[in-house]
């Protein structure tokens, strides 16, 4: 009686088990790379809608000679630049905050008043390498809020979304 067994040698195994090896050292980090730059896409993607929102808003509203200079965020009648003007909220949103976000809350929008009649937008990154600057934390937080923008000559020209006095740079 003879019989044939068949299967794979030590030897072969061991080279599959080190191409797979090579293969996940080489793919997890570009993964981790595309992780960051989808949050990046998403938080600029939002942060082109509030703005675009808030050009509309002005020209509607130089149109019909209303005072925009209310609608800064220190204005007498602030806008919120996410519940203001957009029609849905960011997917992430949690809402009002009147304290800085704890650190299990990255990844999230929210709205932080310091008084009734100001409103930052803020967002908590999950990396502080995907921006240089930023407030708190070493750059966690993207925040923006809406100022008034006016020429070399001090007339107003429109308003603006803008990361305020904390200014930060993307790195990608």
């Amino acid at each position: 009686m003879n019989k044939h067994q068949s299967g794979f040698t030590l030897v072969e195994l061991v080279i599959v088990v080190a191409i797979i090896g090579l293969l996940g050292a080489v793919a997890v980090p570009k993964f981790i790379d595309v992780t960051k730059k989808a949050e990046t896409a998403s938080v600029k993607a939002v942060l082109g809608s509030v703005r675009s929102a808030l050009s509309a808003k002005v020209a509607k509203g130089l149109a019909n000679g209303e005072d925009i200079t209310a609608w800064k965020f220190d204005g007498s009648a602030a806008l919120n630049p996410i519940t203001d003007l957009l029609t849905d909220y960011p997917e992430n949103f949690i809402g009002l905050k009147t304290i800085n976000t704890s650190s299990d809350e990255t990844g999230k929008w929210w709205d932080r008043s310091f008084r009734s009649n100001d409103h930052w937008m803020m967002y908590k990154l999950k990396s502080t390498s995907l921006i240089s600057g930023g407030w708190e934390n070493a750059g966690l937080n993207i925040i923006n809020h809406i100022v008034e923008v006016n020429n070399e000559n001090g007339e107003l020209m429109g308003l603006s979304l803008t990361p305020g006095s904390y200014t930060y740079t993307w790195n990608n």
